[in-house]
């Protein structure tokens, strides 16, 4: 593992991204719509280059010679419809084709169940899984991280806590730099390949192997467009259209 492109860099989580990778000693792309400002706002070290996260034709010859995409990027249209959130994911996945580049990606918890019917706001997050499935279906190794609350954690919570099921409620908090470290050590560790995590702060010691940390969790079903323990799924053929001929196609 050399380098990894950032989509979604200069985000809350994406700028922490960026610095934890270079502390890896990882070569970092950054893709940003401003490159003046992600200057301005990302660690020194990083290369920015100016694209459009949803242009297939511009992500293609930033993707060609990356071990990973990690994609923390949020939407411009949260609670109207949130289709930006997956168009870039599904861009991505576009422009990466057949391969072994890995892809991390943050989503967010209790995003496997539909979203309460009618919920103004809340469409977001079932764009948020549909981005999940188009992931699970591309064949690329991958890791998908569904944070907490960012910084609701308490001055002990320094301990990576890894859940799965999508069964926690309420607002568990997670530190910003805990989400990072899952995504990027996701894409460096063979356990933490095919994983689809839930990811808080609690108390304790930090976490110093994540290989163990990944290995303790159940990998996903091959060939399965759920996380391994997630129970509220909603069926395939209950989501847009254009979802369904999504997955299909890359399942040919």
């Amino acid at each position: 593992m050399t380098t990894i492109l950032a989509i979604g860099a200069t985000g809350q989580v994406g700028r922490v991204v960026v610095d934890e990778a270079l502390q890896r000693g990882l070569e970092v792309r950054a893709v940003t719509r401003s490159a003046a400002r992600a200057r301005r706002s990302l660690a020194d070290g990083a290369e920015v280059v100016e694209a459009a996260a949803t242009d297939v034709e511009a992500l293609r010859p930033l993707l060609q010679d990356v071990d990973a995409v990690v994609l923390t990027h949020g939407t411009d249209n949260d609670g109207k419809g949130g289709a930006t959130f997956y168009d870039v994911v599904r861009a991505a996945v576009a422009a990466l084709g057949d391969g072994a580049t890995h892809i991390s990606l943050m989503t967010t918890m209790n995003v496997s169940h539909s979203a309460r019917a009618g919920a103004s706001g809340y469409e977001f997050i079932e764009w948020k899984r549909r981005a999940e499935r188009l992931v699970r279906a591309s064949g690329h190794p991958y890791t998908i991280v569904r944070p907490g609350w960012f910084d609701y954690q308490g001055p002990a919570d320094r301990q990576i806590d890894l859940r799965q099921g999508d069964l926690v409620t309420g607002q568990p908090g997670v530190d910003r730099r805990h989400i990072a470290q899952v995504l990027l050590e996701g894409s460096l560790n063979p356990s933490g390949t095919r994983r689809t995590v839930e990811v808080f702060s609690k108390a304790g010691a930090p976490v110093t192997d994540f290989e163990a940390l990944f290995a303790a969790t159940r990998a996903d079903e091959a060939g399965a467009l759920d996380g391994v323990l997630d129970t509220n799924n909603v069926p395939l053929a209950s989501e847009p259209q254009r979802v369904q001929d999504d997955v299909a196609r890359l399942g040919k």
